[in-house]
């Protein structure tokens, strides 16, 4: 706090000195938006690694969307928050018209996103990604809020900028410059085919300006509707199936089987056994007069032993690749000089969208197993059935509706007093909104009536799904019984709300004071913040409604594990309790532009050097703030040279969700590292291969830190003529990262404590991991023949948010940037731009229990096994070590041509192994897009036409062991599309 009030005296003593007369009515006031520095007018600019994507390169892209925009840059990692992605969340996915920033690879969150040089608000809805261990709750800026045809330029400053823009700017800057004063009046049309899947998209924008008052007023409007069409999976040959293991190599087969086990063809476990049972009691509904078949069952059903195999089920028989989507952008500006060097500014805008997708129909988790009475009419075992695997595929697909709304509306002023300084003071709200409703999901209360019904409303689980397909054909699964379903099918919802207030006050003056090298400038500024969220979830999930799970006795459990909040009401969705929370945030910031040599002094070997000083405090209502400083400096050696560097403490505010969030369960497919071993060594256990659903539970912490990281670059730039180069290295080490020490981390610790512990005369007194919960083992003798203290499998493990070891991460940027005017072999303008980001180290450090764990597998105490979300994560999940943009544009007259390409090298799949455990490789990806304008006169417009085709060679994405055979964060797999764009300027 002390540096705070001394921070404040300076900004006082900084205001004081300004003239408080106003200024004369020849000073202009001019906004101008430079991200990396507060100082309008700073020298420092010419030395920040910002890069510059123009509204001629967005429309160069062949782009619709923010998130297609992001794919594009070079800087961007992977996009998690997208629509094949969220078939994994369920409701717990942030869905719809949503796509995320990722700058760096650091992850979501870690980037800062402004728009004219304000910070926006985060899209409503949250969703996990895995950092550390195991699934975090993250936010972003929904990147399909910002208009990309409105868009006047993007900045990205490809550095640490916490000291200048406060939390969240660890990875860099994306700020979004508009037309803010556009004069004139244009329309545009853009109609897309895709030649390989049914699909159509259209785009309509209008943008309109006018002068008023003697051009003291500016008015400017924008608006644009965007309407996709869904994309089915069944629409392609390898989307469409869930088996890929006949298109890799057999070491892989395993990895490449994304089937599922529960289908309409359900599995039963029975006590005791029967002619029709494997030796356990467990039998399979089968179709009839298939081989397998012992008992026939009539009405074209059987059942055969547990030892025939499931019969699977293909989940993207049912699923959307993309689901259909309509989207709404409008803004409105009005810029009004008031005279005397003072300007009033006032911004509106506006963000609809309406999403509609189908998913696969409901199966229940492995921890919630339904039961099948002796009394159900279609039981023909005269016991108690357990369902172990089945599919309600009679209720239908899943279809989601989500539809969002953003708003932002911003009031300010700004001006320029007789003795230079630039002040600016603005005020803005910003509301966002996200109502998801999910329909045809089942109710366990429900069906568990159902099941137990005794007369003609009972449920029917026996009758297999029809003709029974391979899973390498898309084949959307019917049921022998419709409507039997219907009363336990429910619609389940999820409303999410996110508000956000934000005032600031700006001054600033780059000749604040005058030394030998030149004007020393300088920027002082207060900014207040106030953020607040809300997470409504359906009855069913939040615990209002209670699903408690029955034993085959009929009886209702009494175990705590059985009930909320470790399971809900909701078939195949795990419980979540609403969640609220808010913070207020005071920012007080300081910047100095400091000239140290100037080119009057001729230095030898130094034309030019500058510094850049900045020191940020923030406070937060929630918890403990933070301060954080940044030097920059900016050498130029001659006017071809010049090289520039800074180094600066970043920090990332812990998300309002970490903080506020209650305990919440999660199920997740999981190795056991314990139960692995345990198997090897011969002992009997529930599960085959130690590879089983384990719920998760965890919950908020208000103990945590704010996330901080040591950035530091240099680098260099070359210009001759219209020709430059550039190359900057750069480096994150950020330390008190938020994340979970992971389910299967946790499960090797407890093998570690086990083994330590493990004296068979006295397993009573052996103590595993208080943090794994485990069931009581089922045949505990064949544990002690294998020489090891019995334990059963792992119920939940429970997990908080903590902050974890160091993370780094290193790399490079590189550019080539030229421009020229040819005339042979044709006369015309030429603009070509080269941009790689490489990605040389990514890392994530251990804590003390995993360095213990890791000098154990050294010792040979216990089996080599990778440490779950740590250590070297370098093109692994994602985040490729290489990716560029390269584009090329000419123009001759009423004609241009322009092509670009995209690319990327090979990442590796952790979850997918060879049987020598080595990773899989998602093959390098590249697209190349094309096309011609003709610009003309028509109807007194300007016209532009343009005919585009991206995806030129028709590249089909590399395969991946994902949902739909694809790396869907990173690649695109929808191959070529033409696109027609009209544009009409009056």
């Amino acid at each position: 706090m002390t540096k705070i009030k001394y921070l404040i005296l300076l900004m006082c003593a900084v205001v004081f000195s300004v003239n408080a007369q106003e200024a004369d009515d020849g000073n202009d006031v001019e906004e101008v938006v430079v991200t990396g520095t507060q100082i309008k007018g700073a020298r420092i600019n010419e030395a920040l690694p910002v890069t510059v994507i123009t509204k001629d390169d967005i429309d160069d892209r062949g782009v619709n969307s923010g998130d297609e925009l992001l794919a594009t840059i070079t800087e961007q990692g992977v996009n998690q928050f997208n629509d094949v992605g969220s078939n994994g969340g369920g409701v717990n996915a942030s869905r719809g018209d949503v796509g995320a920033f990722d700058i760096r690879s650091l992850g979501t969150g870690n980037t800062l996103v402004l728009l004219n040089g304000r910070r926006m608000i985060s899209t409503p809805s949250y969703q996990t990604e895995e950092v550390g261990g195991s699934y975090v709750p993250v936010a972003t800026v929904n990147s399909n809020n910002i208009p990309v045809s409105l868009v006047d330029r993007v900045e990205i400053l490809r550095d640490g900028a916490g000291a200048v823009y406060g939390s969240d700017a660890v990875a860099g800057v994306v700020n979004n410059v508009l037309e803010t004063d556009f004069v004139g009046f244009e329309m545009r049309g853009r109609f897309q085919n895709w030649q390989h899947f049914n699909r159509d998209d259209h785009k309509f924008s209008m943008k309109w300006g006018q002068d008023f008052n003697g051009g003291k007023t500016n008015v400017s409007m924008y608006f644009s509707f965007y309407d996709r069409d869904r994309v089915a999976a069944a629409e392609d040959e390898i989307m469409g199936r869930c088996d890929y293991d006949d298109l890799v190599p057999d070491q892989f087969n395993s990895a490449f089987y994304r089937c599922s086990s529960n289908s309409a063809w359900a599995q039963f476990d029975m006590s005791g056994s029967a002619a029709y049972t494997d030796g356990s009691g467990e039998f399979l509904i089968y179709p009839a007069g298939d081989p397998a078949c012992i008992l026939n069952l009539g009405n074209g059903v059987c059942a055969a032993s547990d030892s025939a195999g499931n019969l699977i089920h293909n989940w993207n028989g049912q699923r959307d690749v993309l689901g259909d989507v309509q989207r709404h952008n409008t803004f409105l500006f009005i810029n009004h000089d008031l005279g005397d060097g003072r300007e009033a500014f006032a911004e509106f805008g506006q963000y609809r969208s309406e999403y509609n997708g189908n998913r696969h129909s409901s199966a229940p988790f492995s921890s919630v197993k339904h039961v099948v009475p002796a009394t159900n009419p279609y039981n023909f075992t005269g016991k108690a059935l357990l369902i172990d695997n089945y599919r309600f595929v009679d209720a239908g697909p899943r279809i989601v509706d989500n539809d969002k709304e953003t708003n932002r509306m911003l009031m300010g002023l700004r001006g320029v007093t007789e003795t230079g300084w630039d002040w600016e003071s603005a005020v803005s709200y910003s509301t966002a909104e996200a109502e998801d409703v999910t329909h045809n999901r089942v109710s366990n209360t429900l069906i568990d009536q159902l099941l137990q019904a005794t007369g003609p409303n009972a449920y029917n689980p026996f009758n297999g799904g029809g003709v029974y397909v391979s899973p390498r054909v898309s084949h959307n699964p019917v049921d022998l019984t419709p409507g039997g379903i219907e009363p336990a099918v429910v619609d389940v919802f999820r409303n999410n709300e996110r508000t956000m207030t934000t005032f600031d006050l700006r001054f600033s003056n780059p000749n604040f004071f005058e030394t030998k090298a030149g004007w020393i400038g300088v920027a002082v500024g207060y900014e207040y913040r106030s953020d607040s969220f809300k997470d409504d979830r359906d009855p069913r999930l939040d615990g209002t409604i209670v699903f408690t799970e029955r034993k085959t006795s009929g009886s209702l459990s009494t175990s705590a594990g059985d009930t909320y909040p470790y399971v809900s009401d909701v078939v195949n969705s795990s419980p979540t309790p609403d969640n609220d929370g808010n913070r207020t945030v005071n920012s007080y910031y300081l910047e100095l532009d400091v000239p140290v040599v100037s080119p009057e002094q001729k230095v030898p070997f130094v034309q030019q050097f500058d510094l850049q000083l900045a020191y940020r405090a923030e406070a937060y209502s929630d918890f403990e703030g933070t301060e954080v400083p940044r030097l920059a400096f900016g050498w130029r050696v001659a006017d071809w040279l010049k090289f520039r560097g800074s180094t600066q403490d970043t920090f990332r505010a812990p998300n309002l969700i970490t903080i506020n969030e209650s305990l919440v369960v999660r199920n997740n497919t999981r190795n056991d590292a314990a139960t692995k071993y345990a198997i090897a060594l011969g002992a009997d256990t529930d599960d085959s291969d130690g590879r089983y659903a384990v719920q998760r539970a965890a919950t908020g912490s208000r103990d945590l830190k704010a996330e901080e990281s040591e950035n530091t670059t240099m680098g260099m730039v070359l210009e001759f003529n219209n020709l430059t180069l550039t190359y900057d290295m750069w480096s994150i080490e950020s330390t008190n990262t938020i994340g979970l020490f992971g389910e299967e981390n946790h499960m090797l610790y407890d093998l570690l404590l086990r083994l330590q512990q493990n004296d068979l005369s006295n397993c009573a007194a052996v103590v595993g991991n208080p943090a794994v919960v485990r069931q009581a083992p089922d045949n505990p003798q064949t544990f002690l023949d294998a020489g090891i203290c019995p334990f059963g499998l792992a119920e939940r493990v429970e997990d908080k948010y903590a902050n974890l070891a160091a993370r780094t991460v290193e790399g490079w940027d590189a550019g080539v940037y030229f421009d020229f005017e040819s005339t042979w072999p044709v006369n015309g303008t030429w603009s070509f731009k080269h941009q790689i980001s490489m990605l040389t180290d990514k890392t994530q450090g251990y804590g003390p229990e995993l360095q213990t764990i890791d000098d154990a597998m050294d010792a040979g105490d216990i089996p080599l096994t990778a440490i779950d979300g740590y250590g070297n994560l370098l093109a692994v999940n994602g985040a490729p070590k290489r990716k560029t943009y390269t584009s090329l544009r000419f123009r001759r007259g009423d004609w241009a041509f322009g092509w670009n390409q995209n690319s990327r090298s090979t990442v590796y799949e952790d979850r997918t192994l060879s049987s020598a455990g080595a990773m899989w490789g998602v093959a390098p990806f590249k697209t190349m897009n094309m096309y011609a304008d003709y610009y003309t006169d028509f109807a007194e417009s300007d016209l532009r036409i343009r005919l585009g085709v991206n995806n030129l060679e028709d590249d089909r994405a590399p395969l991946a062991s994902s949902r739909m055979g694809y790396f869907e964060d990173l690649d695109n797999n929808l191959r070529r599309n033409f696109y027609v764009d009209l544009r009409f300027t009056y």
